[in-house]
C-alpha cells in the first residue's frame, strides 16, 4: 500500500464530518420544532445536499485510513535506537508526544 497515513487529513476529515453531522442536525431541529415550516424543509434539504458527498469522501477516508497499516524499518527514524529498532506508537491517549515542544517560560 503506498498511501501514508496522514493524522492532518483524519483530523480534517473528521472536522468536515463533524461539520456536516451539526449542520444537519440544526436544520433538523427547526423542521422538528415546526413540522409545517416550509423554509426549514429547504433548507435542511439544501444542508443535506451540500454536505452529504463531501461528508462521505471524508467517511471513506477515513476508513481507510483504520485498515492502513505502515510498515516499521529498522533504522529510518530519527529517533531510533542505537541498533536501529523502532518503537511503534503507543495507543494511550496519554503517550508523550516527543515532536511537541513546550514554550519556554
Amino acid at each position: 500500500m503506498t498511501e501514508r497515513f496522514s493524522n492532518r487529513q483524519s483530523l480534517m476529515d473528521a472536522a468536515t464530518v463533524l461539520a456536516a453531522r451539526r449542520a444537519i442536525d440544526r436544520e433538523l431541529a427547526h423542521l422538528i420544532a415546526d413540522p409545517f415550516d416550509r423554509d426549514a424543509a429547504k433548507r435542511l434539504h439544501d444542508a443535506v445536499g451540500a454536505n452529504a458527498d463531501r461528508a462521505q469522501e471524508a467517511l471513506e477516508r477515513l476508513v481507510h485510513v483504520t485498515e492502513l497499516r505502515e510498515p516499521w524499518e529498522l533504522g529510518t527514524d530519527p529517533g531510533a535506537g542505537s541498533n536501529g529498532e523502532v518503537a511503534p506508537p503507543s495507543s494511550s491517549p496519554h503517550r508523550y508526544d516527543a515532536t511537541h515542544e513546550e514554550p519556554a517560560p
